[in-house]
Parts: structure tokens; C-alpha cells; sequence
């Protein structure tokens, strides 16, 4: 029974270290994630370090972007009057297509390199559909509050000599040349900062078929639908 008994524990020692011999020949990531090319073949010999691949976690992903100190001036006031919306970004990828998802500022580097002019931000990105991949390259759209903003289409507005214009229409329905000055260039739109007020009526399609002081019958549309076909475009 001795014999027996020291015998079974001779084998489940062996059994034992066969496990661990085991254990050491697997290789296993710390995180869960999409690994790399791996460069070498099953046989290869490998020297203590290499490298055999390398691994993503793409659940959310980090962009890093530098701004101006002009733009992240006007970032930080912004801060000032809404620190959480003002946090939020979004990612243009690179075909043009917005990101499905938002992303949220995190870090803002302490100073601002000399010899660019710019700091450097980082910000945080859902992804779980994974189409994002380590070392992809995008455009960061920073989101500004405007409150009370006069927002007009650019199509709408004209150049000369580098003064921009639009047609203003009055109450009689004549046509009034306008200089305008622009606070900021949005897709397909300008915020104004001088030249409109609100309620003005401007000429949206047809500038370059009508001249100041002219009288048209006009068909009016809501600014609402206007944006909603630009964004189409």
C-alpha cells in the first residue's frame, strides 16, 4: 500500500512538472487585443527578448494633436463658460467621414513648444467597432458654443478686391450690396461678427444673376432647410 501510494505521488509530481514545462512553452498577452504580423515561423530559433508580435487594444484609442496658441487660447476661454462641452471633440478620419463617436479631451501638455508655437493635446476615442487602428491618421475638429451667432451659407456671399459681401434684401424686395466680416468659417457656412443683424433676409442661389438695387420676387426658405441640404453635400 506504501509502495502504491509513493508511487502515485512519484507520478503526480512528474505529472506536475510536465505541466509546468508546459505552461512555459505558451505564450499569452496581458490584455485582451488584435496582434500584429508575426515575423517568425513555427521552428524558428529566437533569442531571449525578441520580439514575437505586437498587440492593440482598440476597445478606445488615444489621439494626439497639436493647436496653435491662438487656438488654444480661444480653447481655454471657452473652458471658462462650459468645461464639459468644451472638452468635446470629433475625429475626421482619413476619407473625410466623421467618427461614429465623440471624443473627450483628457491632457493638455504644460507648455507650449518655441519652436512651433503649438501645445499638444490628447484625446480619448470610443471605438468599438474596432475600424480605428494603431497609427491611423484624422483631423480633430475642436466644438465652440456660439451664442446668438448670425450664421449665413458661404455660397451665399461673394469677394472683391478681399472684402466679402451678400445681397441683403429689404422690405420692398430690392437687393442691397452688404460688406460683411466673418468670425468663423464653419462646413459650408459663416459665422458673422459685422455687417447682418438679425432678421435680415439674405440672397441664398442666384448672386451671379442679379446686381445692388435690383427688385426680385423672392421665394423664401428657412435657414433650418438650407443646413440640411449643405449637410448632404
Amino acid at each position: 500500500m506504501e509502495v502504491e501510494k509513493a508511487n502515485l505521488e512519484e507520478a503526480l509530481a512528474h505529472q506536475a512538472h510536465a505541466k509546468l514545462k508546459l505552461e512555459n512553452t505558451e505564450i499569452r498577452a496581458p490584455f485582451n487585443g488584435i496582434i500584429n504580423r508575426i515575423p517568425h515561423k513555427i521552428g524558428s530559433l529566437i533569442d531571449e527578448g525578441t520580439l514575437l508580435t505586437s498587440i492593440s487594444e482598440n476597445d478606445e484609442v488615444y489621439a494626439y494633436f497639436d493647436v496653435s496658441e491662438k487656438e488654444y487660447l480661444n480653447y481655454a476661454r471657452n473652458i471658462e463658460k462650459d468645461s464639459v462641452n468644451s472638452k468635446v471633440v470629433a475625429l475626421i478620419l482619413a476619407d473625410g467621414k466623421e467618427h461614429n463617436y465623440k471624443g473627450m479631451i483628457e491632457t493638455i501638455e504644460g507648455e507650449i513648444d518655441e519652436s512651433t508655437g503649438n501645445i499638444a493635446f490628447r484625446a480619448r476615442f470610443k471605438n468599438p467597432s474596432k475600424i480605428i487602428k494603431h497609427g491611423a491618421s484624422g483631423k480633430i475638429r475642436l466644438l465652440k458654443k456660439y451664442d446668438d451667432a448670425i450664421v449665413i451659407p458661404q455660397k451665399s456671399t461673394f469677394e472683391i478686391q478681399d472684402k466679402l459681401y451678400a445681397y441683403v434684401l429689404d422690405k420692398n424686395n430690392k437687393l442691397e450690396v452688404r460688406n460683411i466680416e466673418t468670425m468663423y468659417r464653419l462646413p459650408h457656412l459663416f459665422i458673422i461678427s459685422k455687417g447682418l443683424i438679425e432678421g435680415d433676409k439674405i440672397l441664398f442661389e442666384g448672386i451671379q444673376n442679379v446686381k445692388n438695387g435690383m427688385n426680385i420676387q423672392p421665394n423664401f426658405i428657412s435657414m433650418k432647410t438650407i443646413i440640411s441640404q449643405l449637410g448632404k453635400k
